[in-house]
């Protein structure tokens, strides 16, 4: 019995013992902290410096010559890859045009791509000195997950400061180097830096870049004008038809805005008239507490060209009084149809910032404020302006069996009020062709055995400055203007499609600018193909020097860019041939 007591109290000492341990251990870690580990979270070094925006570029294709109206993220355009295109739109920045350039840091890129399988391409940053030399290339995989659907992209490329030189020039571009087919569209990059103090905060961005495209209400008043229809972007507008006189107003303080003294705001506006004669006014006004007018501006259309049923864009920089305005000043920017005609308005861009002028000093402004300056070129330094030739609009019947391989010379004529002949030289035979304006189109006049090396001897073109031109330079020399000059054509395929106007000053030459076709069908630009010839004449107009423009794809499996044995049509992008004047203005 004893010993049964003994056990019983050894039993009861033991639980009390252990319900104490339990209970201490308890009510200790109550009192601890509890360390959760957390997932994903980014460690902020004390040391590091939020980065801002030093310059912003946007590209939606919607009016871009060489764009695809195929498919889009948004608009009605994107840039369309396809196995004849290696090398998509090219984002091209002089760093020296970066606003505080030397404290550059990254590179932020966003865009959209579709694709229907999985890509091999990659999306690419190079860096040229001023003479031409690579010093970075640093590509990245365009991976879409969503085959057969738009998805958005994200990059991001660190850049050393010894690469920081006024004089390079920063390339951004899709390489599609296993020659598949994909859309590129609504490309955003950004320049990130730091200020000249270092002490931005990383809000700067979101607080004085804001875009508008009117697919949603957020942060604007009197949207009652906001409905479906014809869309820059999106599917939204701001419809200003029926003697509507205002569009939605976007409403900031100072102080929601800038933190520092504001002394400029950019915007710009996409306006779509429906009648001639539009005047509508991109306006932004500054009122005190007391509602007290501080500042009225406006920018208007009435004395610019905005034609009827077409986009175009109305760009704006406003000066501000920044003495006279306080933190808790009102800043209201409007659409103001002042004209009351019909006419639609679309994505709103608004800039609150600083003078980008100034280097040295922390900048906001975008490309806005660019615009608005004259821009001063260097001679024979890019970037070169466009400079457009229409195909035009005429029979090409004649022109069917005609390819890149055969030799063609012009027939020059000595009248200057006579059109000229093309020569197609083919197997040792001529044939003769002649422009017949009353049908607008080329007729067969004659055929003859031909010597091609008398042809060609006779046919030779200008002496050039072989210092100035590159050995595989082709040249050709006209009056493609109709202004009584003489301008040249240099033509060059070593890398990718190279074409350039210039002329002749004396003992130099200087480029007038880069050549694009325009009003070619579909996507079939010249440029795309992989073996395109020019000839030079004038063809159909006996003032003015046109582009015979023959443009093919080989088949071949060793292919040397000057000479084809099997061509091949393809369906995306068929053989074709063209005559090509420069735009009319």
């Amino acid at each position: 019995m004893e010993q049964n007591n003994l056990r019983r109290q050894i039993i009861f000492l033991s639980i009390i013992i252990v319900v104490g341990f339990t209970g201490s251990y308890y009510f200790l870690k109550k009192k601890k902290p509890t360390v959760v580990p957390q997932a994903n979270v980014p460690v902020v070094k004390q040391d590091s410096i939020p980065l801002v925006s030093l310059l912003n570029s946007k590209f939606d294709f919607e009016n871009e010559t060489t764009a695809s109206s195929e498919k889009a993220a948004s608009g009605k355009n994107s840039i369309k890859l396809i196995p004849q295109v290696e090398y998509g739109f090219n984002v091209s920045q002089q760093i020296k045009d970066i606003p505080n350039y030397q404290n550059v840091k990254q590179i932020n890129v966003e865009l959209k791509c579709w694709a229907a399988n999985a890509l091999s391409a990659v999306y690419v940053l190079s860096i040229d000195d001023a003479a031409g030399k690579n010093l970075l290339w640093d590509g990245k995989p365009i991976a879409c997950d969503k085959n057969e659907s738009w998805c958005t992209l994200h990059y991001t490329f660190d850049i050393k400061p010894e690469l920081l030189q006024a004089g390079n020039t920063m390339k951004l571009y899709p390489w599609n180097k296993a020659k598949e087919v994909f859309f590129i569209d609504d490309i955003s990059v950004q320049y990130m830096g730091v200020d000249k103090s270092g002490t931005a905060t990383s809000n700067s961005t979101s607080t004085t870049n804001f875009f508008y495209d009117f697919e949603k209400p957020d942060g604007l008043n009197g949207t009652e004008t906001i409905k479906q229809t014809t869309a820059h972007s999106g599917a939204m507008a701001c419809d200003l038809t029926g003697g509507k006189e205002y569009g939605p107003l976007v409403i900031k303080t100072v102080s929601q805005v800038s933190n520092s003294t504001l002394k400029k705001i950019g915007a710009s506006v996409w306006i779509y008239p429906l009648t001639d004669k539009t005047n509508a006014v991109l306006t932004v006004s500054i009122t005190n507490t007391k509602g007290e007018n501080i500042l009225w501006d406006g920018k208007g259309t009435e004395k610019m060209p905005f034609p009827k049923n077409k986009w175009t864009k109305l760009n704006a920089v406003f000066v501000i009084p920044f003495e006279k305005i306080s933190l808790s000043d009102k800043i209201q920017v409007n659409v103001w149809n002042k004209g009351r005609t019909d006419l639609i308005v679309d994505d709103l861009e608004i800039v609150y910032g600083e003078n980008a002028d100034r280097r040295g000093e922390a900048s906001t402004m975008d490309v806005n404020s660019i615009y608005e300056k004259q821009f001063v070129p260097q001679k024979n330094k890019p970037p070169f302006k466009t400079i457009y030739f229409e195909k035009q609009n005429i029979n090409y019947s004649a022109f069917t069996e005609f390819t890149s391989n055969e030799t063609y010379v012009v027939l020059r004529s000595n009248n200057k009020n006579s059109l000229e002949q093309l020569l197609r030289i083919k197997y040792g035979v001529g044939e003769v062709y002649s422009y017949i304006p009353e049908t607008k189109s080329f007729k067969k006049v004659a055929t003859r055995p031909m010597s091609l090396d008398s042809v060609v001897k006779s046919s030779k073109d200008m002496s050039l400055d072989k210092s100035f031109f590159k050995p595989t330079d082709i040249t050709f020399s006209g009056d493609y203007y109709d202004d009584n000059k003489l301008e040249i054509l240099k033509y060059n395929t070593d890398w990718r499609f190279d074409l350039k106007l210039m002329e002749k000053e004396k003992e130099s030459y200087t480029v007038l600018g880069n050549v694009d076709f325009k009003e070619y069908s579909n996507d079939y630009n010249p440029k795309y193909y992989e073996f395109t010839k020019l000839v030079s004449g004038r063809f159909i107009n006996a003032n003015q020097t046109s582009l015979l423009v023959i443009s093919c794809n080989c088949a071949d499996e060793k292919f040397d860019g000057k000479h084809c044995v099997k061509f091949e049509n393809m369906p995306a992008l068929p053989n074709s041939v063209g005559i090509y004047s420069i735009e009319r203005k």
